[in-house]
């Protein structure tokens, strides 16, 4: 793909960059932007109890509000042989996991127990394990334990920010193998998930010609088509607390099976993967105590952002039932309702659609 030649853009007279070019353009961008900058101040100990009530409060509240909701009206509905099903994965060749290394973050993380650079040297020697290594995960539908550890480095959400708990995102810094295997059930996964269409429609993450700006493409151009009817539209931008702190396990598991026709094998390895989560804190040169993870999906990884998708998938069930248009890209959401301004009975409509809607998104 480095070599292919320059593409033009169809109707444009530009050139379509190739995929090295993008990353480092894009490379470019984050370092003049600074949106990153790894956080310095505090103490790991300080940050892994703010973690961890900040998701007991969102479970707490949560739970008081589906008292009046049993369990059985919570549940999704029931696989049918009808639907799709992904029951197993592919083995992987040497090719492969060569292929896989290559496009991986180059990046070490101190629970390796060699650096990645080393790995990278020693790689045609290092192949054929590492290849048994993630075969033999895939094959028997377990991810080791070792690989469910995640040392957490708190980064600032944007740079110059005020450094209070709030303002950090925390990012899992994952072992380089479990990367690797992570990413090889996400290449699966996701072409299953793009072969029978069965990402939302309204979701713009992870599906092929999809992006951060064809998802800003559409919210535009719905409201450019509002105002062509002489409409202003109501937006609503749906922000989730900790949302990826907060997957319930058990629920991300059932959608996998009822919604998605993930089956035998393959639910069995992310049965697995969601079990036994741990993680620790570091900052500076202070670590705090390994605690165990009942809930969430990694920041930092490859699957964590997609099994938060197929996690919230529910939500666009309850968006189509009100609203004629919204669109996410993750975990973003932009909920909207076109009006006449000068009709008054149809501002009312409009706001009252709207907090219908948001009322049955927090039931």
């Amino acid at each position: 793909m480095a070599n292919r030649p320059d593409i033009p853009v169809p109707g444009t007279g530009r050139r379509k960059y190739t995929k090295d070019e993008d990353k480092k353009i894009w490379q470019h961008v984050k370092e003049r932007s600074r949106t990153c900058d790894v956080y310095t101040g505090g103490n790991a100990f300080w940050i892994q109890m703010q973690i961890e009530q900040k998701i007991e409060r969102i479970h707490a509240e949560f739970d008081s509000s589906a008292l009046e909701t049993s369990h059985s009206s919570r549940s999704v509905p029931e696989f049918t042989e009808l639907m799709s099903r992904f029951d197993s994965f592919d083995i992987l060749n040497e090719e492969n996991v060569k292929d896989l290394i290559s496009k991986s973050s180059k990046k070490s993380c101190t629970l390796d127990p060699m650096s990645t650079s080393l790995v990278l040297k020693c790689q045609d020697i290092l192949l054929p394990v590492i290849t048994r290594m993630i075969n033999l995960s895939l094959q028997s539908g377990v991810f080791c334990d070792e690989w469910n550890q995640a040392l957490v480095q708190p980064q600032l959400k944007k740079s110059k920010t005020e450094t209070v708990f709030e303002n950090l995102r925390p990012i899992s810094n994952l072992t380089f193998t479990s990367k690797l295997t992570e990413r090889a059930v996400f290449n699966q996964t996701n072409d299953y998930l793009n072969l029978y269409q069965l990402y939302p429609k309204a979701q713009s993450a992870y599906r092929k010609y999809h992006s951060t700006e064809t998802a800003l493409l559409r919210v535009k151009h719905d409201i450019l088509m509002n105002m062509n009817r002489q409409h202003v539209t109501l937006l609503v931008i749906l922000d989730l607390s900790a949302a990826f702190d907060t997957v319930d396990h058990h629920i991300m598991l059932e959608r996998l099976k009822s919604s998605f026709g993930i089956q035998d094998q393959v639910l069995k390895w992310f049965t697995s993967y969601l079990s036994n989560r741990s993680q620790f804190i570091s900052v500076n040169a202070g670590t705090s105590k390994r605690f165990e993870l009942k809930n969430g999906v990694p920041q930092g990884s490859c699957l964590g952002p997609l099994l938060f998708v197929l996690y919230v998938s529910k939500l666009f069930k309850i968006l189509e039932s009100h609203l004629p248009d919204a669109h996410a890209f993750a975990d973003d959401n932009q909920l909207y309702v076109s009006f006449q301004p000068d009709s008054m009975s149809e501002q009312l409509s409009a706001v009252t659609v709207m907090e219908n809607c948001i009322d049955d998104i927090k039931t």
